[in-house]
């Protein structure tokens, strides 16, 4: 049986169709428009983004800064982080830091300034502001270290959604006298004392928001 349609009923379903392919291909950083960290919480609850009270980790790209509220009116802590130096994008196979609304998936404790490679800590202590000598079974020189502890972050929304997958989290490094400037691969780099911080007092399935 064919099926026919008027061309105001196609004009119709073609729009739908757009808007559906925009939609699932946008991030809510795309939408949502914020001059400070208590105007965009505001507007993520508006969006039913998040609920009212909800403990929130915001990175701000354009300061480089991480604001830590627990009731979207008052700040519990902030301080100064290091996101890609490619800048911000969801797509994957690149170093540059996600965006939208994510949450911490796990954490991985080590020692303070002991060095992680893939997650797993090594036993190898490095200092704050030391260069890496470590080479890799590929042969890859190391300069930048993965330092005492991560979080790993996982997207909940369809443009982040490979988040995980791309092995973005929080954690600390040996570069701490950059922070406050976009240098890293694509993970959020605090300073150890802060992502010990972090491990102590954030948990699992807290929400986090990364505005480019």
């Amino acid at each position: 049986m064919n099926l026919i349609i008027t061309e105001s009923q196609y004009k119709v379903l073609t729009e739908l169709s757009t808007w559906s392919e925009k939609d699932k291909s946008s991030c809510s950083p795309d939408k949502i428009d914020a001059d400070n960290w208590q105007e965009l919480y505001g507007e993520l609850v508006k969006s039913k983004l998040i609920k009212p009270g909800t403990k929130l980790l915001i990175v701000w790209g354009n300061n480089q800064t991480l604001y830590y509220t627990q009731d979207g009116k008052s700040l519990t802590k902030s301080f100064r982080v290091s996101t890609g130096a490619n800048g911000f994008n969801n797509q994957p196979d690149n170093k540059e830091t996600p965006t939208g609304l994510m949450q911490i998936k796990g954490k991985v404790k080590a020692k303070e300034y002991e060095i992680l490679v893939g997650k797993t800590p090594i036993g190898k202590i490095l200092g704050p502001n030391v260069d890496s000598t470590r080479v890799d079974d590929a042969g890859n020189k190391h300069i930048a270290e993965v330092l005492t502890g991560l979080l790993e972050l996982d997207g909940l929304e369809s443009c982040n959604k490979n988040t995980f997958s791309r092995n973005i989290y929080f954690h600390g490094t040996n570069k701490e006298k950059f922070l406050g400037t976009p240098r890293s691969n694509g993970c959020i780099r605090v300073s150890n004392s802060n992502v010990q911080w972090m491990l102590n007092n954030i948990p699992e399935g807290t929400k986090v928001y990364i505005k480019p």
